[in-house]
């Protein structure tokens, strides 16, 4: 009977989950993946204090993935570039969830540390195959393997679209999330409302666009965050506004959104921030959304 290893659906699955789910199943491990968020969820997680939704809604889904599975894979994801660090709070789930969990399968972990070499990771995979029973030449070609399955696809725009075009800016873990988001995107769209998602700028333009920056920030996927949102204000074809969504608590986002406050006024795009936390209400946030557009609809006719 095949291993069964478990991964939660939250933080950096949106990012890694479709290479890890690949590893391991290619390794003939079963993996199963903790289903989409729910209600019961979110109130598992926000037991814990002193943490931000997202990571929340992750304590959450590592909850409903007891007794389903063999082991829990949640990685210690120190840094994935060269000077950067990811978040802290991220930095330190495997020591959280053992800390308030003690009643869960065992947990698969592993340190990535890219900060000085990318070897790291090769040994981290090693490590890995290791302690499921794989030799370290197996885990290696298997990652490799699995690496190449993940084919970067470039999601082209429909400049067609007529209307109001407004930049949605927000890590993947709560925009793809819909009850941490609930469903912003959705509600975007049924307002009217062209949605350009900064998940859907390549990689390259968000590198470059991010040279504006005086100094590279210090967290690695706010650094990515950044340069996608300054690559859609600073896009030839103009957006009408920009909302920006964050977590209530999130110390690295407080600080993205006055940069990216400040590069909006400059190219005169009004931004809307919404910070959300499991109190956030769906009607407040829908009149607030609903205040926005029709102020840029306004704001649009006035100008023409």
């Amino acid at each position: 009977m095949a291993l069964k290893v478990g991964i939660p659906r939250g933080l950096l699955y949106y990012y890694y989950g479709d290479l890890w789910r690949n590893f391991f199943q290619l390794l003939g491990i079963e993996v199963v993946v903790s289903g989409t968020t729910t209600k019961q969820m979110l109130d598992q997680g926000s037991k814990i204090d002193e943490v931000c939704l997202p990571v929340k809604v992750y304590l959450g889904h590592v909850c409903a993935l007891r007794g389903k599975v063999d082991w829990l894979f949640i990685p210690r994801v120190i840094s994935v570039a060269p000077k950067q660090y990811s978040c802290p709070k991220m930095m330190g789930l495997p020591d959280v969830v053992r800390a308030n969990f003690p009643d869960l399968p065992p947990m698969l972990s592993v340190d990535v540390n890219l900060r000085k070499s990318r070897f790291v990771l090769y040994r981290a995979v090693v490590d890995l195959g290791k302690r499921l029973g794989k030799s370290p030449w197996s885990s290696l070609k298997t990652w490799v393997r699995a690496s190449r399955q993940i084919d970067a696809v470039a999601v082209k725009q429909d400049e067609s679209v007529s209307g109001i075009r407004i930049g949605l800016v927000g890590h993947p873990y709560i925009l793809k999330d819909s009850q941490i988001s609930m469903d912003i995107t959705g509600k975007l769209v049924r307002l009217g409302v062209r949605v350009i998602d900064v998940g859907d700028v390549p990689r390259e333009e968000a590198n470059s666009a991010a040279e504006r920056l005086t100094k590279p920030i210090f967290w690695n996927y706010c650094q990515r965050l950044v340069g996608a949102a300054l690559a859609l204000i600073y896009s030839p074809r103009r957006l009408d506004g920009l909302v920006y969504v964050t977590s209530f608590s999130c110390g690295p986002d407080s600080l993205l959104g006055e940069m990216l406050g400040w590069h909006a006024r400059k190219c005169n795009i009004p931004l809307l921030t919404l910070a959300l936390d499991e109190h956030t209400g769906e009607a407040g946030l829908v009149t607030r959304l609903e205040a926005f557009v029709d102020m840029l609809d306004r704001r649009n006719k006035l100008c023409w």
